[in-house]
């Protein structure tokens, strides 16, 4: 092999992720109702084998040969039964990578109805719907809490490979785990991620 073949193995390739990477994309559902924007949450259905009865945007997993936008959309129109011409795109905020493999993009969207109760969801997967008002989340601070993910190796793992390598010397990190509280709700975890990030691209944070 020489330098040519090389370069003609990668000149042109699209590049990717080196490790088994699942992509999702969520809507951020925007509705404006008496004059004040919102955000839309789903409760997830309790027959869901994944994350029943948490709260969630609608979303879920990027189909072979779909954008992350149409996705975004396909996934809104899904869960809440509504057309997609219902959904206006506004824009994309920053996408997250969770320490799980997954990557999550994310979309923001305006919902063309002037109330939640002209929304019907699809029952199998949403138990139902609520807002929250844009105003709630910059006048209150998100609640942060730390967790910590630690490394642990097989029990075969060829410690004796690697210089000066010990079982004690395992590395751990730190990831912030946020929540916000509203009306007896609790929006936790990847979601307040998603919505305490808008919130700070809309308040210049």
């Amino acid at each position: 092999m020489n330098f040519r073949e090389i370069k003609g193995k990668i000149q042109n390739r699209i590049p990717g992720s080196t490790r088994n990477q699942q992509y999702y994309s969520v809507l951020l559902p925007l509705i404006c109702i008496e004059e004040k924007m919102h955000l839309v949450y789903e409760v997830r259905s309790q027959n869901l084998s994944r994350q029943p009865g948490q709260i969630s945007f609608p979303g879920g997993r990027v189909e072979r040969g779909e954008e992350f936008s149409q996705a975004a959309v396909r996934e809104c129109s899904e869960e809440l039964l509504i057309n997609k011409a219902k959904i206006k795109l506004l824009g994309e905020t920053d996408y997250i990578i969770t320490p799980f493999n997954f990557i999550i993009y994310v979309f923001v969207g305006r919902l063309k109805f002037e109330d939640l109760s002209q929304i019907n969801v699809n029952n199998y997967e949403v138990d139902e719907i609520f807002s929250v008002p844009i105003d709630y989340f910059l006048e209150n601070e998100v609640e942060k809490y730390s967790a910590v993910l630690k490394s642990e190796f097989d029990d075969d793992f060829p410690y004796h490979l690697i210089p000066q390598m010990e079982k004690r010397n395992r590395k751990r990190g730190e990831y912030e785990i946020y929540f916000y509280r509203y009306n007896g709700r609790i929006i936790w975890g990847i979601t307040a991620e998603i919505t305490k990030n808008f919130i700070d691209i809309i308040s210049n944070k």
